[in-house]
């Protein structure tokens, strides 16, 4: 037997295509549909290593099939496909119209991008002042740098709305124009495929960033551009929690990785066997303390716990402490107010670990409790007791600032002992991961049944939502009070 080759298929074709151009034609175009099935069935079987192989069933079907079957599968698929692109153009458009719209919402509550221009070159000049890096000018030369950042930021998202913007209605407006009222499209199936695929995704970018300026325009605090400080401190659970502090670790490690944030671990106490007693990580950042304030509180863990010999479910708690590590504030400075020393109650200690005798035989570390609030802060980056005391000192200052801003007090002392209790009851998040999986707040009610993925960084959602929470308490509070 002759093995059938590509240019028999194609006169096979195109005698198909004549026939039913032509007139009466039609018993030809089906004597030439059953030679074509004929030779795709033997150039199937010349592809396979033997004719054993190819499936015998394909074989039946293709040579029992009737012509007119054949055309109307044909026709059936082309239809399903032209009623999935045209669906799946109409999620386009409404996607693009919704971040369009929201685009133009966002522009009229920013500054003019000329203004920010301005505002640039003056901090520029300001900077260019050769006593502008004096070190009793560094309060105000962080103020400087703080603002020409998001500046720049903000000018350098405009630019992204703009092209994101051009990108999306310039495909949107070439699939739409591809002339289809004759029948036929000037744009091939690969091209029309590959424009609605950069029209989505150049809106979906537009939408999410404009989603994620609605939040920004949430942190207007005046603490929130500062660093943030998370202290994860073991609760109740045993082993247990110290491995639940570790867990919690790589999540905010990894948050802010996708953030794009800096987060950098400066102090920390292991467990006896796994995980961490106590973690400090220090997260910098556009607006990383007004990020990351919503993640004070207790979280509260369910599992079959590894360090179980009956591999039973238990519960554990591990508390979350932020404050903001420095005030980026005109109105507010940590060295305009001293705490009293008899509020203070100052502890030294060994630093440990790596740096050789001087962290192991030196009491170097520093840690400074304020007494009428119960807030405590410790430091230990520093090789010098003199230099982790001044440290401790301003981020004790920092924080009880921040707590007063939150309290509404106008005096320090005042401030009412605001610890975190990592136990039963205090719980702000719930993390379940047996007998069910699901995360859950217990403040916004926002959850998810993709605990794995939230373990692994994708908290915006459940930010966005606390923040949105936050806003509408103190929209609510407000208006109650005028």
């Amino acid at each position: 037997m002759r093995i059938p080759t590509r240019n028999s298929c194609a006169v096979a074709i195109s005698i198909l295509v004549s026939a039913m151009l032509g007139k009466g034609g039609s018993a030809l175009a089906f004597r030439s549909i059953a030679l074509l099935r004929q030779q795709t069935v033997r150039l199937s079987i010349k592809r396979s290593t033997t004719i054993n192989q190819f499936d015998a069933s394909t074989v039946r079907r293709l040579y029992h099939t009737s012509p007119s079957a054949l055309l109307a599968s044909k026709t059936g698929d082309s239809r399903t496909k032209a009623v999935s692109f045209s669906q799946e153009l109409t999620d386009v458009k409404r996607q693009v119209e919704e971040a369009i719209t929201l685009c133009e919402k966002n522009r009229k509550s920013t500054t003019p991008i000329h203004q920010l221009k301005e505002a640039i070159a003056d901090l520029e000049k300001e900077q260019s002042d050769p006593t502008f890096w004096d070190e009793e000018n560094s309060s105000r030369a962080n103020q400087v740098n703080t603002q020409f950042s998001s500046f720049t930021r903000m000018i350098s998202r405009l630019d992204n709305w703009k092209s994101w913007q051009g990108d999306a209605q310039a495909a949107l407006e070439m699939i739409l124009n591809s002339g289809e009222d004759d029948g036929e499209s000037l744009l091939s199936d690969e091209e029309r495929d590959m424009l609605l695929e950069e029209c989505k995704e150049s809106s979906k970018l537009l939408l999410e960033d404009n989603q994620r300026y609605e939040l920004d325009l949430l942190l207007s605090g005046p603490f929130d551009q500062s660093p943030a400080r998370l202290v994860l401190t073991a609760g109740a659970g045993g082993t247990e929690s110290n491995d639940w502090v570790a867990d919690l670790k790589r999540m905010y490690e990894r948050h802010c990785e996708a953030m794009g944030f800096s987060c950098v671990t400066e102090d920390y106490q292991t467990g006896d066997v796994v995980g961490f007693k106590s973690v400090d990580l220090l997260i910098t950042g556009p607006n990383a303390y007004g990020w990351f304030q919503g993640e004070k509180g207790a979280h509260r863990l369910v599992r079959l716990s590894p360090f179980n010999a009956n591999n039973k479910r238990q519960t554990t708690f591990a508390g979350v402490d932020v404050a903001p590590s420095e005030i980026f504030s005109d109105s507010l400075d940590t060295g305009s107010f001293e705490i009293p020393d008899n509020d203070l109650e100052i502890t030294t200690m060994r630093s440990g670990g790596a740096g050789g005798q001087n962290v192991n035989k030196v009491n170097s570390a520093v840690r400074i409790k304020h007494i009428p609030s119960g807030l405590q802060v410790k430091c230990s980056q520093e090789r010098s007791q003199p230099q982790n005391k001044v440290i401790a000192l301003e981020r004790l200052k920092a924080q009880l600032i921040a707590v007063a801003q939150e309290q509404r007090v106008k005096e320090i002392n005042e401030i009412r002992g605001d610890m975190v209790e990592a136990s039963w009851g205090a719980q702000i998040r719930n993390y379940v991961l047996h007998p069910y999986k699901m995360i859950k707040d217990q403040r916004t009610g926002w959850e998810s049944s993709n605990a794995q993925a939230f373990l692994d960084g994708d908290l915006e959602d459940c930010i966005g939502a606390y923040l949105r929470y936050k806003s509408k308490q103190e929209r609510e509070e407000s208006s109650t009070a005028s």
